[in-house]
């Protein structure tokens, strides 16, 4: 039994590992996310207690990719929106119509129960 090298099995060693070390950094992007990340307030409510601000989990929305909120709908770095513009259609409001996920303001909205519970 002869343990000779086959052709081109060098060039297929470097390409599992060049995919293994791409594997690791794509891990290791991930497990950066933060699990929760706190909405700014930026415009005060009208009522005397306003809600604390709203918290993002990005393990509840798991099951979609980063690119499907980042860049379009989010840029990458912590930032503020208002209840009118989610109505709009902007930021959480692109999904939390009421239609494809559940609404995030209006009268079947669950302020307290969801992002301004925590």
């Amino acid at each position: 039994m002869s343990f000779t090298k086959q052709p081109g099995t060098f060039g297929k060693g470097l390409l599992a590992l060049a995919l293994l070390g791409a594997l690791v950094l794509a891990s290791a992007s991930v497990l950066a996310v933060p699990a929760e990340v706190r909405v700014p307030i930026i415009k005060e409510h009208g009522k005397a207690d306003p809600p604390a601000p709203g918290v993002f989990s990005h393990w509840q929305h798991d099951q979609y990719l980063c690119v499907t909120c980042h860049p379009a709908l989010f840029p990458r770095a912590r930032m503020g929106f208002t209840h009118d513009q989610m109505d709009e259609g902007r930021f959480c409001g692109a999904c939390h119509d009421g239609r494809t996920a559940p609404p995030s303001s209006g009268a079947h909205a669950t302020c307290k129960s969801s992002c301004h519970a925590r």
